[in-house]
């Protein structure tokens, strides 16, 4: 009981600090992005963007990869086999360093090429966009050999490091607007050329804590076949879900221009914003217990590890939910105040993307148990597989003439499908009690959401302003939400850890 209440702590402090990254990071990250824009210019912000979309499109090997060796780690920490956990990191800073020198010999060859022949270019800034590329290449190529050190420090959960580290990242990128301001120099050749410097710089503090902190990544000469098939299997299967949710994407975006042209394009550009920022708020939750459920998995601690995965999918479901419906509710009215002139269809959009992503929030412990147990192959067949029935559906319902947004529509009826698949699974790869699960996190998930949307829907038709609206739903919505949860959405060791976190809070004050 006493190792439960201290992991459980953890996951909570690691909460904590995440959150505070994000909202810094966040706040920098948006503040940097606009002055940027104003000192390079429209042109030269655009040229930088469209070159470095060259080498972040093979991000989808890294994020493949990155996958495998955080899995690794996790489950060798987990296992308590430091020695194996040596290993495998020398192992995967190998092939990182391969896959780095690969993708830089590739690119190279032919990113000069495309820039020259390929893209719309001024004359007069084709030799800047090929600095630019060089450098951007060198950061992409630092970052995937600086895989394994940061997978290490996650798999640690030194979630304190990161969010610090994070934040001065943000600050030191800030700093070089400032330079950029300062010196008489091609700003768009100077950006890359500091934006390297702190990837270099960046990559050098990684590496020494790792080196102080964590005996296994002390690199030493090592090199195994069977750990290298290990690896880029999983890798490779890991890419298959990501390679159809690619294609899916790409394919909704290609119909929607199909069938409605490009103002539906730019409805589906402004939903995946507004998606990806309440997204951002639910990765802060996630974040602080994926290394746990691995974790667990790999020191057999099945009681601990199922209850884990009860609460976690539950409580990632309400966070998301609590952030999501407001914004849902008050769609129209945000969308104005933040665009003035909104495309049109964008509030349905916006409502079916966050939809989609609300299926995510429950699974996204389910599909970690899936990676804890390494055998994710069978996984991702399905999954793949229900995804991409969406190109023919989609294409077929829009060519009967039904509005553009079913094709998003559909896009989050078979993510609920593969919720379902996904937990059914689970049955007969780990034993999962899919009835316990239905029973005790699925039927409290409804029953919140059907308390507490009822009246902040009732309460949109009352004779007011937007804003007035906004106000009044919301603070309805949030009164009834956290009641409802409480009384409700937990059980009582779930209730007895809040209120003891809540007492632990107010003695510490």
């Amino acid at each position: 009981m006493e190792a439960d209440k201290n992991r459980t702590d953890k996951i909570a402090q690691n909460t904590l600090f995440m959150f505070i990254r994000m909202v810094i990071v966040a706040i920098i990250g948006f503040y940097t992005s606009r002055v940027v824009l104003n000192v390079l210019g429209v042109e030269d912000f655009g040229i930088y963007n469209i070159v470095g979309s060259i080498v972040v499109f093979l991000s989808f090997f890294k994020n493949a990869l990155t996958n495998a060796t955080y899995r690794h780690f996790t489950f060798e920490l987990g296992t308590g086999n430091y020695d194996r956990l040596a290993k495998t990191f020398s192992m995967s800073l190998n092939v990182h360093v391969i896959l780095a020198i690969i993708l830089f010999i590739i690119l190279e060859a032919v990113g000069p090429w495309i820039i020259g022949h390929k893209l719309s270019i001024p004359n007069e800034r084709l030799n800047a966009a090929v600095t630019v590329f060089h450098f951007s290449l060198a950061v992409f190529c630092i970052e995937v050999v600086k895989t394994p050190y940061n997978s290490s420090i996650i798999a640690h959960e030194k979630m304190n490091f990161y969010a610090l580290t994070s934040i001065i990242e943000v600050v030191l990128k800030l700093g070089i607007v400032f330079l950029l301001i300062l010196l008489p120099l091609d700003k768009l050749i100077l950006y890359s050329i500091l934006l390297a410097c702190v990837s270099v710089l960046m990559f050098g503090w990684y590496m020494v804590y790792c080196r102080r902190h964590f005996t296994e990544t002390k690199y030493r000469m090592y090199w195994s076949m069977p750990m290298l098939k290990r690896l880029s299997s999983y890798a490779g299967w890991s890419m298959v879900v990501n390679a159809a949710d690619v294609t899916v994407i790409q394919c909704i975006n290609i119909f929607l221009n199909i069938f409605g042209g490009v103002v539906v394009n730019a409805a589906m550009g402004v939903a995946n914003q507004v998606n990806s920022l309440v997204s951002n708020f639910l990765q802060t939750f996630t974040s602080s217990f994926n290394p746990q459920i691995i974790k667990t998995y790999a020191q057999q601690d099945y009681q601990y590890f199922m209850n884990l995965l009860f609460s976690t999918s539950k409580l990632s479901f309400f966070l998301f939910f609590m952030v999501a419906f407001p914004i849902a509710l008050n769609i129209d009215y945000l969308l104005k105040v933040w665009l003035v002139n909104p495309p049109e269809n964008t509030g349905i959009f916006v409502i079916l993307i966050m939809a989609y992503s609300l299926f995510d929030s429950f699974s996204v412990s389910l599909w970690n148990a899936v990676h804890a147990t390494g055998n994710i192959k069978v996984h991702q067949l399905l999954m793949a597989s229900i995804k991409i029935l969406n190109i023919p559906l989609a294409y077929i319902l829009l060519k009967e003439g039904m509005p553009v947004y079913t094709a998003v529509a559909i896009y989050a009826i078979l993510n609920c499908v593969c919720s379902i698949v996904r937990i059914l699974y689970l049955k007969r790869l780990i034993d999962f009690p899919v009835m316990k699960y239905f029973r005790e996190v699925v039927a409290r998930m409804v029953i919140v959401v059907f308390i507490t949307v009822l009246l902040p829907l009732w309460s949109m038709s009352w004779d007011m302003s937007d804003l007035l609206h906004l106000i009044v739903s919301s603070g309805i919505f949030f009164i009834l939400y956290f009641v409802t949860v409480y009384f409700l959405g937990l059980n009582v060791k779930e209730k007895n850890i809040l209120n003891n976190m809540v007492l632990k809070r107010l003695r510490h004050e």
